[in-house]
C-alpha cells in the first residue's frame, strides 16, 4: 500500500481488508500533539461517536517479536478525530484525509471492479462545485454537528434526484446547486433562549475592524468612500462577519433572531451559488476559447484545408 505522509509526520499504515487504518500516536503527532495519548483521551470522551468501522484495537509488533496493543483508526476515524481536535492544524488534516486518504481507500475497490460508464452524469467540474458546495455548508456548523449535516445534504440529493450525485445529468445541475444551497441543517437556525443580558449591549462593529480581520478580501477599499470594492467573491472568503457577531450577541442576550440569521444565511448561500455557476461559466468560455484558439492556428497552418469538402 502507498505511503502516505502529512507535513513531517509519516503514517505507518495498518492494512485490513485493503483499507488504510492510521496508529492513535502518529495522529496525535500529526495533529501537532505534543503527547501521544492525547488521541486516546479524545476518543475516551467521545466514545459513542464512534464505531467499530471507525477505530479498534489490534496487536503489532514494535520490535523483534514483542507484540503491543495499539489503537488504531479507518479514515472516517481519522477524520472525526480531526473534527473534536482543536490544534492549529486540525483543519488542515481534515481536508488531508479526506482529499488524500479518501483515494487512497477507493484504489483497491476501482482496481477490483471496471469502473462504472456514466455517459449522461456529471462532469468532472461539476461534481467538483457540488462537493464545494456541500463542504462550505458543513465547515460554517459546529464541529460536533458536521458529520450529521453532509450525510442530509447527500440524502437530499438523492432524495430528489433518485441516483447518486454523480449520476445527476447535466441539465440538472442548476437544480442540484439551488438545493443543497437551501436544505436546512441542524444547527444552522439558532434556538431562542431566556433572556441573559439586561441593559445596553456592547454593540460596536466599525467598517475598519470589519477590513482588518480581513485584510486579504479587503484592501482595494478605502472605509471614507461611499462606493465598496467588494465583491460576493470576497464575502465568501470572509473569516470574520460583524453581520454573524451581532446576531450572535443578540441571541445570546434572549432575543429570538431567528429570521434574520436565516435570511442572511439565505444570501450566503445564494452568493455560493453563484460563485459556483460563475466557475462553471468561466470554465466552459476559456474551453471554447481555447478550441477555437486550435482551429485558428490548424487552419493557418493548413490554408487549403478551407476549401476542401467534407
Amino acid at each position: 500500500m502507498k505511503a502516505l505522509a502529512f507535513h513531517n509526520t509519516q503514517f505507518d499504515i495498518v492494512d485490513r481488508d485493503g483499507q488504510p487504518w492510521l496508529q492513535a500516536a502518529q495522529i496525535a503527532k500529526a495533529l501537532g500533539y505534543a503527547r501521544e495519548d492525547a488521541i486516546s483521551r479524545i476518543f475516551s470522551r467521545n466514545a459513542d461517536e464512534f464505531t467499530p468501522c471507525m477505530s479498534q484495537t489490534v496487536n503489532l509488533t514494535v520490535s523483534g517479536n514483542l507484540q503491543k496493543e495499539v489503537r488504531i483508526f479507518s479514515l472516517r476515524g481519522a477524520h472525526l478525530l480531526a473534527m473534536f481536535a482543536r490544534t492549529k492544524v486540525a483543519k488542515e488534516f481534515r481536508h488531508w484525509a479526506l482529499d488524500v486518504l479518501e483515494g487512497e481507500a477507493e484504489a483497491p475497490a476501482k482496481a477490483k471492479r471496471k469502473p462504472k460508464l456514466l455517459p449522461h452524469g456529471l462532469s468532472t467540474d461539476q461534481q467538483d462545485a457540488i462537493k464545494a458546495l456541500v463542504k462550505a455548508r458543513v465547515d460554517e456548523l459546529p464541529e460536533g454537528q458536521r458529520a450529521k449535516a453532509a450525510i442530509t445534504c447527500w440524502s437530499s440529493l438523492k432524495s430528489k434526484f433518485g441516483c447518486t450525485y454523480k449520476e445527476i445529468s447535466p441539465e440538472q445541475f442548476t437544480d442540484a446547486v439551488s438545493l443543497i444551497a437551501r436544505v436546512v441543517l441542524e444547527g444552522e437556525l439558532l434556538e431562542p433562549e431566556e433572556a441573559k443580558v439586561v441593559g445596553r449591549l456592547d454593540i460596536n462593529y466599525p467598517i475598519e475592524d470589519w477590513q482588518a480581520k480581513n485584510p486579504q478580501q479587503f484592501r482595494r477599499d478605502d472605509p471614507n468612500s461611499p462606493d465598496l470594492l467588494v465583491g460576493y467573491g470576497d464575502l465568501l472568503l470572509s473569516k470574520y462577519s460583524p453581520c454573524l457577531e451581532l446576531l450572535d450577541k443578540l441571541h445570546n442576550a434572549g432575543y429570538c433572531i431567528d429570521g434574520a440569521y436565516y435570511e442572511f444565511r439565505s444570501y450566503q448561500n445564494l452568493m455560493a451559488q453563484m460563485d459556483m455557476t460563475v466557475r462553471m461559466m468561466a470554465g466552459s468560455i476559456k474551453n471554447a476559447f481555447d478550441n477555437f484558439e486550435h482551429d485558428r492556428r490548424r487552419l493557418q497552418k493548413y490554408p487549403d484545408v478551407k476549401g476542401r469538402k467534407a
